[in-house]
């Protein structure tokens, strides 16, 4: 399984006291595609192929954190 999560994260302090940040998060950055397991029923017309993937694509968040 190959996965690439990143973080980004920038503080800017506008005043003495206040600060504000800035943060940017990747899960599965390349977007690369994990298979699941093959379907193991052999009584089934779809034994021996994988029909999910085992983790999600790419999911990017972006957050904000003022400190006062």
């Amino acid at each position: 399984m190959q996965t690439l999560d990143l973080a980004l994260q920038r503080e800017f302090a506008v005043t003495e006291t206040l600060k504000v940040q800035i943060r940017a998060e990747a899960f599965n950055a390349l977007n690369h595609t994990n298979l699941g397991t093959p379907n193991h029923f052999v009584n089934t017309p779809q034994f021996g192929t994988i029909t999910e993937a085992a983790t999600p694509g790419r999911e990017i968040q972006l957050g904000l954190r003022i400190s006062f």
